[in-house]
């Protein structure tokens, strides 16, 4: 149990030390590693959970960046993606599910690796912030990564990174609320046996050390690292979610 514990805390601590930086980490990181260790359920919900209070310290501190009318446009899709994503695990439930999320991702990162200008998305424009918030909150709830769509928006609409990542503090404050909470309730509760009150206590722990360590480091990194960085995270988390799927199916 304390070979498990010590994987889950440095999971945690690292995700939320990129998570300060760019937006994205503790789904990434925390995902696939809590999935293996606690199941795909427990361990995604557990995300989730830490999620909630890691992006509420984070969301905070960054408040007086956020695009708070973009963040209303996206919470509301971000709730309409994760109601289907409650049936699809309840009624579909294994590693065909996972193989598909992460193949998106993939292919969803491997479009911004061409210019920007070529896509032609206006910044302005409702629908694409709708729909790749919509498929956030699906990915939030299946798979406790809602960072990868909303970071494929930000690079198609050329979306200044520094305000984007503080727009998606706020924003997974309700991802992450709306899956724990659907969780909870639609799918009849989840199974935490496996993961006693000390761990939780740490796990937390954990994130205000990472993002401590995050606000040491992310004056020095300028945008177009952060960006890269957040695209490598994204590709990292989606590349780990498929590996799982394909393993299940072996």
């Amino acid at each position: 149990m304390l070979t498990v514990a010590a994987v889950i805390v440095v999971a945690i601590l690292i995700g939320a030390f990129f998570q300060r930086i760019t937006g994205l980490g503790v789904g990434l990181v925390g995902g696939p590693v809590l999935s293996i260790l606690l199941g795909p359920v427990a361990g995604i919900t557990m995300v989730n959970g830490l999620s909630i209070i890691n992006a509420v310290n984070n969301a905070w501190a960054v408040r007086k960046q956020t695009d708070w009318r973009k963040f209303r446009l996206i919470s509301g899709a971000l709730v309409a993606g994760s109601l289907p994503a409650v049936a699809v695990i309840f009624f579909l439930e294994g590693p065909w599910l996972l193989i598909a999320i992460g193949a998106f991702v993939l292919v969803a990162l491997g479009l911004c690796l061409f210019p920007a200008d070529k896509f032609n998305v206006s910044p302005d424009a409702k629908g694409p912030l709708l729909a790749f918030g919509a498929v956030g909150g699906f990915m939030s709830t299946i798979a406790g990564i809602a960072g990868p769509s909303l970071t494929v928006y930000s690079r198609i609409t050329g979306w200044d990174y520094r305000e984007f990542v503080a727009t998606l503090h706020p924003v997974l404050v309700v991802a992450n609320t709306v899956s724990f909470l659907l969780k909870l309730v639609l799918l009849g509760g989840v199974d935490f046996t496996g993961t006693p009150l000390w761990l939780w206590v740490l796990a937390v722990a954990m994130l205000f050390v990472g993002a401590w360590l995050g606000d040491r480091v992310s004056a020095r990194i300028s945008t177009s690292m952060a960006r890269s960085l957040a695209t490598a995270l994204a590709a990292a988390g989606a590349g780990a979610v498929l590996i799982r799927g394909l393993m299940q199916l072996a």
